[in-house]
């Protein structure tokens, strides 16, 4: 019996390299997302409800799993819906998993350098999906009432813990996730101007 190795750490994947690898004609095997939900909270709430907006923004061009991305998620919706009350707020992930990363398993048993072929043909086969997050990219953001600006702040401290390299927390001078500048939002709706999505 063949005796393969255990699933590679994510740390071999960890730093962008080569050209994307998404799903398509040539490549047919997509491994299935572990991440489903990109939307969370108030989702249907009005753009006037909630004028913060508070984005999680990486520092440095690396990929994230989408283990990654839901333990992110998960984290965020456990610490938001206890410290926010009847859930107002508004999580939008922005980041979507379609990289595809490949292994190439090699054998462990003795005797395993007369059975495989070593780095000869190593392309590898499909493992896992991730997201390729370049620099100065947003994560996530989420949009709520400016009273629960600091329960957002903490839970996105405790996010960072999930994601490796470097990430900042910045709020945002637009209105929730409008294109607009809060001032220029006011501005509009007094005026009764009607707007976008």
């Amino acid at each position: 019996t063949k005796e393969l190795m255990g699933r590679r750490p994510f740390k071999c994947y960890r730093f962008i390299k080569n050209k994307p690898y998404p799903k398509s004609k040539y490549c047919k095997k997509c491994p299935v997302s572990k991440i489903k939900m990109f939307d969370i909270g108030d989702k249907r709430a009005k753009k006037n409800i909630y004028p913060c907006c508070i984005n999680l923004v990486n520092l440095q061009p690396i990929n994230i799993s989408s283990e990654c991305l839901e333990s992110v998620r998960i984290v965020m919706n456990r610490n938001l819906t206890k410290s926010i009350k009847n859930k107002k707020f508004h999580l939008k992930i922005k980041m979507h998993p379609l990289h595809i990363l490949r292994n190439n398993k090699m054998l462990s048993r003795a005797g395993a350098d007369r059975v495989q072929t070593g780095m000869r043909n190593s392309f590898g086969k499909p493992e896992s999906i991730c997201a390729r997050v370049k620099k100065n990219k947003s994560i996530l953001s989420v949009r709520c009432r400016y009273k629960d600006e600091d329960n957002v702040i903490n839970a996105l401290k405790q996010a960072c813990y999930k994601v490796s390299g470097f990430q900042i927390i910045q709020i945002s001078k637009n209105w929730g996730f409008t294109k607009f500048k809060s001032q220029q939002f006011i501005e509009y709706i007094k005026k009764g101007k009607k707007l976008k999505n």
